[in-house]
């Protein structure tokens, strides 16, 4: 029902004037089995018989209590509620608003028995069994223990015996979606993608195992600074085991306090990222017990990996060396500082993963965002009309009328959806090729004679089709020709395809265009004339953009001269595309946010492992100074083995990045390559970032003065 403009009309009382309540959604079809799969709480009426008998209408109870203010629950059950002026229904029952979100939040229930007995039956194809609409749903519920497998196959079986094509070529499949998989699954417009939930979990995991690895190697790299305190408590008798518990308890204070700080700024992080959080996550679920004991146990793994190796390495510390001021001779062996260079590497290759992802995403959405869709999408305007389905009037046209007569305004349609909107549309057709029978399952697009100019849509072949009332002409695009079984779009036409019992001709091949996103191959397609029963008004405004606010006020003008009664609300039709990469836009700035913090980390690691260098190799400084090392030589002499680090994460970051990337790129039927230049640019800037690093600390060591540094020793 999504598809009808809906003007439902629910009178306050049933001996007065109806209130006109517009746009509004989460109205379905249903039959009395919808409340046994999905139980409600009902307030008024029961499941048995609510929706038993044609033009019943079940209500939720803020649908309700909207609708009839003041009124009693019990006393709403009778009243009328009219859809479109055209379906009359009356209040059956009352149930109760589901508390939790969810992808069924349907707030008004109308019979599905409706549509068999009232002038929609030939709108909603009741009679088809190969013609489909992505608004309708089949919810089946399984008897425990039977597979799915052959239900699919009973329902295929059942398809067959009413289908008696010889070959199918765009055959329709059956296949039973798990409840599970409904708000996930972007093939059947699941609003969650699951990947991009399992990137932002792996994303959530490398950035704490930064936290974790940063830890540690700024906690070794100031061990000096507790050599003195670990080897006087040992000289006292403390054990390894007791040394290694307290720096696990400290590190599980440190922990603590973060996880408590992370709490607090929670509500403001919500804030800031509204965009990417679905509605009615709320901070009060925070308090959940499941999110409690995932934040203890996050606390406690975070705590044993990043405390333990520090305290092991401070708890190794001999006595006798440490109180003579050698810790270094000790805590500096060939296995600690190799950890430390693998803990900086893995850091610096995470980092690196990070910024190709990061440009890449972004260069798939510009990929995406500017491709020729195949039609024109700039300065177009798409609004729906008010329409009767049971008796088409001429309405629409006084507006087509007015509207053709704004100067700012370059070409008016009258049709159906416009190329590229989401969802689909299709239906069935037969064509004999003179070889064999075909039966393909084309998505449909229908308009006056002025879509195709409109939209800028190249004809390949033939010539478009003529005015008419209803469908006495067909155009298809290259991908329909092709399943037809020609090689040429000329082939083609003069053709006759077997349209709702008639044979109808092909009288020209358009090129193929998008219907929805790029992750979406490009179907089969027909479009025909059936401007009568067209309910959107597509508008090419003039390409200068400083006179649309002027056209869009005249077109508002002429909206209220013909329907003074109902609002107007357009789209331009390049921001209903934008909407198509909307998660993906969301997706690249958060890799935006994670990528900066990546880096940022990474660096204090960096600077971490400097610090550890720097303070290992002080003597060796000052001797080098001594005998006349100048400032860049000692610079050199220091980064030399970490500019081998970061160019070692490079040569792994490399192909673990093209294959993540490989990986999401398959999510787009037509995607952009990865560029070298990405790859050059992450290695670039992680290799800058080192040196600057590596010359501030580095420099800091080299221009001390050697005495001080050869008298401490």
């Amino acid at each position: 029902m999504t598809w009808i403009r809906k003007y439902p009309s629910p009178p306050r009382d049933n001996n007065r004037t109806p209130i006109l309540f517009k746009r509004q959604d989460n109205i379905v079809f249903a039959d009395e089995s919808y409340f046994a799969l999905f139980p409600h709480e009902w307030l008024a009426g029961n499941a048995a018989t609510s929706l038993r008998d044609p033009y019943q209408l079940v209500l939720s109870e803020s649908r309700a209590k909207l609708y009839f203010p003041s009124i009693p629950l019990a006393d709403v059950v009778g009243r009328i509620v009219v859809y479109n002026d055209t379906i009359r229904t009356t209040v059956s029952g009352i149930v109760r608003d589901l508390d939790a979100q969810t992808d069924f939040d349907n707030r008004e229930f109308i019979a599905l028995t409706t549509i068999p007995n009232s002038g929609l039956r030939p709108y909603y194809n009741w009679g088809e069994w190969s013609t489909t609409n992505s608004v309708s749903q089949a919810l089946i519920r399984l008897t425990p223990g039977v597979a799915p497998a052959k239900i699919e196959r009973q329902i295929a079986r059942l398809a067959d015996k009413y289908n008696k094509e010889q070959e199918i070529v765009y055959k329709t499949t059956f296949h039973l979606q798990p409840l599970s998989d409904i708000h996930f699954n972007g093939l059947y417009e699941g609003s969650v993608n699951k990947s991009t939930l399992w990137s932002l979990i792996l994303l959530a995991g490398f950035l704490l195992l930064l936290g974790a690895i940063n830890f540690i190697n700024l906690s070794t790299a100031q061990a000096a600074r507790r050599a003195k305190e670990i080897g006087i408590r040992k000289t006292l008798g403390s054990s390894k085991a007791q040394l290694i518990i307290q720096f696990l308890q400290e590190t599980f204070l440190l922990t603590v306090l973060t996880t408590v700080l992370s709490v607090g700024i929670t509500p403001l992080l919500l804030k800031a990222f509204s965009g990417f959080i679905p509605q009615g996550l709320q901070y009060k679920g925070i308090w959940d017990i499941q999110v409690l004991v995932f934040l203890l146990v996050l606390t406690l793994v975070v705590s044993i990996l990043a405390g333990f190796y520090p305290g092991w390495v401070l708890s190794r510390f001999r006595p006798v060396l440490v109180l003579k001021s050698q810790p270094g001779s000790l805590s500096g062996n060939a296995r600690g500082v190799w950890l430390r260079k693998t803990l900086t590497v893995s850091q610096f290759v995470i980092a690196q993963v990070f910024i190709i992802a990061s440009l890449m995403v972004s260069r798939q959405i510009h990929y995406s965002m500017d491709k020729d869709m195949g039609f024109r999408k700039n300065a177009i305007v798409n609004f729906y009309v008010p329409f009767d389905f049971y008796k088409p009037d001429r309405t629409k046209y006084l507006l087509y009328d007015k509207l053709k007569a704004i100067p700012e305004i370059e070409a008016v349609s009258i049709g159906n959806r416009a190329p590229a909107i989401g969802g689909s549309m299709s239906t069935r057709v037969e064509f004999n090729n003179g070889k064999k029978a075909l039966t393909i399952m084309p998505d449909t697009r229908s308009g006056d004679t002025g879509f195709i100019s409109l939209y800028h849509i190249r004809l390949l072949a033939g010539r478009n089709v003529l005015p008419a009332d209803s469908a006495t002409e067909l155009l298809v695009n290259e991908t329909m020709a092709r399943q037809m079984g020609f090689a040429s779009p000329a082939d083609a036409v003069g053709k006759f395809i077997g349209w709702d019992h008639r044979q109808i001709p092909v009288v020209g091949v358009m090129a193929d265009f998008h219907l929805a996103s790029v992750r979406t191959v490009i179907h089969p397609l027909v479009f025909y004339t059936e401007p009568r029963y067209g309910y959107v008004m597509h508008v090419a405004l003039r390409p200068s953009p400083d006179s649309w606010t002027t056209a869009l006020a005249k077109m508002q003008v002429a909206w209220k001269a013909v329907y003074p009664n109902a609002d107007f609300d357009y789209k331009f039709l390049d921001k209903t595309i934008e909407g198509f990469y909307k998660q993906d836009q969301e997706l690249s700035r958060l890799l935006s946010w994670s990528t900066g913090i990546t880096i940022f980390i990474s660096c204090l690691g960096l600077l971490g492992l400097v610090i550890f260098t720097a303070n290992q190799r002080t003597r060796e400084i000052g001797i080098r100074k001594v005998l006349g090392a100048t400032v860049v030589q000692i610079i050199s002499l220091l980064s030399r083995d970490f500019i081998r680090l970061v160019s070692l994460a490079f040569l792994i970051a490399v192909p673990i990045a093209w294959w993540a990337i490989h990986r999401w790129l398959q999510n787009f039927a037509y995607h952009t390559t990865p560029a070298w230049w990405i790859f050059a640019i992450s290695g670039v800037l992680m290799l800058a970032l080192a040196l600057l690093i590596l010359c501030l600390r580095a420099g800091r060591a080299a221009i001390a003065n050697p005495v001080d540094s050869l008298r401490a020793e």
